[in-house]
């Protein structure tokens, strides 16, 4: 008997060849952002194949921030964003967030992409960005005497301040798609008694070590901040 296993080759779909031929075209730079893309007609006549195939390959480059279509017009190449990059997970996200242990290993990454960030800021901060960490700052201590749903929504402003310190658009994309797929969380947990003064409490720190250009003492903050996080939504798991 062979000592290996041979596996049947998977057979391509038709549409995925024609995928493949035209990323290529666009990473050689044959085909640049904002060129037109052949006809529907003249890509079937290319390929050699069906109207259903080359829509569906022009459905999925599409999908992929590749191209955009149009009705009624031929589509064109684009440049795609972090933020599409970031929405084609958000399904698989939340299949993740649906059970305990992915729940855990997400709040696992983000405690790490935040006190990264929180630390990037207490070294690169400016004076706009620090006035501008402190205006967030401000509103959510007002939003403790409002709502649930203010506080949470002021909570996520102070963290987006953060990160967008970073300039970075990747990890803007990701703070945004994060708070959609944890809203049921936060709201969980700025419900528990006393968490709002004890989240209030962590960004005023946060905040104070930024403002000290204090890299580990931000980043400490933030660790022990989300920290405290996932302990109010355990305990709320728990009690609910």
């Amino acid at each position: 008997m062979s000592e290996f296993t041979v596996r049947p080759v998977r057979r391509r779909k038709l549409y995925e060849e024609i995928v493949e031929h035209l990323e290529q075209m666009m990473f050689k730079g044959k085909l640049a952002p904002g060129d037109l893309l052949p006809s529907e007609r003249e890509l079937m006549e290319m390929f050699g194949v069906g109207r259903p195939s080359v829509r569906e390959a022009l459905f999925a480059l599409q999908r992929m921030g590749l191209v955009a279509v149009r009705n009624g017009e031929r589509a064109y190449v684009t440049r795609p964003s972090a933020e599409r990059l970031v929405r084609e997970l958000s399904g698989a996200a939340r299949h993740f967030l649906a059970h305990p242990e992915g729940v855990r290993e997400f709040q696992q990454a983000r405690r790490m992409l935040e006190c990264l960030m929180a630390r990037h800021a207490a070294e690169q901060a400016d004076d706009t960005d620090i006035a501008e960490l402190a205006a967030a700052l401000t509103e959510n201590e007002r939003a403790m005497a409002d709502s649930f749903e203010e506080f949470a929504r002021t909570d996520v402003a102070f963290h987006f301040r953060i990160t967008q310190i970073s300039g970075n658009s990747l990890f803007i994309a990701m703070h945004t798609a994060a708070v959609e797929w944890l809203s049921e969380q936060r709201l969980a947990t700025v419900r528990a008694e006393g968490s709002m003064q004890d989240a209030f409490a962590a960004h005023q720190k946060i905040f104070e070590a930024i403002a000290a250009h204090q890299p580990d003492e931000a980043a400490q903050a933030m660790a022990t901040h989300l920290d405290q996080v996932a302990q109010y939504y355990w305990e709320s798991r728990r009690t609910s």
